[in-house]
């Protein structure tokens, strides 16, 4: 009896197994597609990025010797690395706060649905999906050179003519000027969406109580943007380390290594001097620089004060 009654609880247990694998088949069937390509084009990469960083790795030798670190040693001592790193810092620190106060200011701008809003948004909005080589030959034509169109303009009022991109002490804050006005666009819609979020019955409140439009603000819109806020940092962040095209276009690092930033520097030993382990070496070190900074942009927003 206690046999019969063991099989048959062993054949329910199987069986409800066998539903309940039944069951979630076709989800892990949906999601195999997607962890193929992240495992394909994600994972691997990574590794075998990692394990080139350990090479010689030339793209002529056969087979390339094993170097361990050395690498790293050799980055620790590279004066165009640090350069480069000093540059793109620099440029982080200028873009972000400037990209993200943009993008703000414009979303609170054309909050307010009104006549031309729409015309607003489109126009604000429009160099985000201009190809960034074209924005980038666009402001080279502008300011390049000496007797272009800005500096033409400059002469109107009895300003010099201006080295711009050929200028040492110019070039790096062009470029952010260039970047915020190609991309504020994306901060100010991912803003908008915040702003839309927020209740309306808190302005009103706001307004009852005789508070003029800067204080709502203070107390109401900021506040209450606070994760939207770092979310737009990090990216933000991401973005400003990631600069490269407008380098590669315009300034290919100069003047005066003035504009190498760490993409650059990474893409010229990979591609142009073919050291492609040394470049896996400078690429793993700014991933876990990217690391860094987002985990203390995060911790730093989340434990700020509302």
């Amino acid at each position: 009896m206690r046999g019969t009654l063991a099989a048959g609880l062993a054949r329910h247990g199987a069986h409800g197994r066998w539903c309940g694998l039944r069951a979630v088949l076709p989800g892990y069937a949906f999601i195999v597609p997607a962890m193929v390509g992240v495992v394909a084009f994600g994972i691997a990469p990574l590794v075998y990025a990692f394990v080139v960083s350990l090479q010689a790795y030339d793209l002529v030798t056969p087979h390339p010797p094993f170097v361990g670190l050395a690498n790293y040693a050799r980055l620790a001592a590279d004066p165009v690395f640090w350069e480069s790193l000093r540059n793109t810092l620099i440029y982080a620190a200028m873009l972000v706060p400037l990209q993200t106060a943009t993008g703000l200011a414009l979303a609170v701008m054309i909050q307010q649905p009104t006549r031309w809003v729409g015309v607003l948004r489109t126009a604000y909005f429009l160099p985000v999906v201009i190809s960034y080589v074209v924005a980038a030959g666009l402001w080279q034509v502008l300011f390049a050179t000496p007797n272009g169109p800005v500096n033409s303009l400059l002469a109107l009022v009895r300003v010099p003519p201006q080295l711009f991109f050929l200028g040492p002490t110019q070039a790096l804050p062009l470029i952010v000027v260039m970047s915020v006005w190609k991309w504020s666009g994306v901060s100010m819609l991912v803003y908008l969406g915040g702003l839309h979020e927020i209740p309306l019955e808190l302005y009103e409140a706001a307004r009852v109580d005789g508070a003029g439009a800067p204080r709502q603000f203070l107390a109401i819109t900021w506040p209450l943007l606070r994760r939207v806020t770092l979310f737009v940092v990090v990216v933000n962040t991401i973005d400003a380390f990631k600069i490269f095209t407008p380098v590669y276009v315009i300034t290919q690092g100069g003047p005066m290594d003035a504009t190498m930033v760490l993409v650059y520097h990474l893409f010229r030993e990979g591609f142009r001097y073919f050291h492609l382990g040394y470049a896996s070496a400078i690429s793993f070190v700014f991933l876990v620089l990217v690391l860094a900074l987002a985990i203390v942009q995060f911790r730093l927003l989340r434990e700020a004060p509302a």
